[in-house]
């Protein structure tokens, strides 16, 4: 089984693309129907990241998110970077050769934020 199929299975959500002329984002997640709707256009890899974001988005509610729009972006981010160190670790056979700025250039993650989320993140996951 693929991951994205995997994904959405242990997730319980559904998937649907639409085209970039009709929404210029890369996706969002619709929490009535909990639906994850991705952008067409997107690489495989940024659509992998994209999809743990909106997976990261389950536990908001509208009205929390409408209040915290940032906190809930920031909590979303946590996921995607927690699960892509999950990942990342499960490959590696050395957690030592871990490099930070590798991760981050691999998947695009620029700003000092989640640089202190990937630090956090390792570190809670190696112990």
């Amino acid at each position: 089984m693929d991951k994205e199929k995997e994904l959405l299975e242990q997730y319980e959500v559904s998937l649907y693309t639409f085209e970039p002329d009709q929404w210029t984002g890369r996706g969002f997640y619709d929490a009535e129907t909990r639906t994850i709707f991705l952008n067409s256009s997107l690489s495989p890899a940024e659509r992998h990241r994209v999809l743990l974001h909106e997976l990261g988005h389950l536990e908001h509610i509208g009205s929390i998110y409408r209040h915290s729009a940032m906190r809930c972006e920031n909590e979303a981010n946590r996921h995607t970077i927690h699960k892509l160190l999950e990942e990342e670790l499960a490959s590696s056979y050395d957690h030592q050769s871990f490099n930070f700025l590798h991760f981050m250039k691999k998947h695009k993650l620029k700003i000092v934020t989640d640089e202190m989320m990937v630090i956090d993140e390792y570190f809670e996951l190696i112990g």
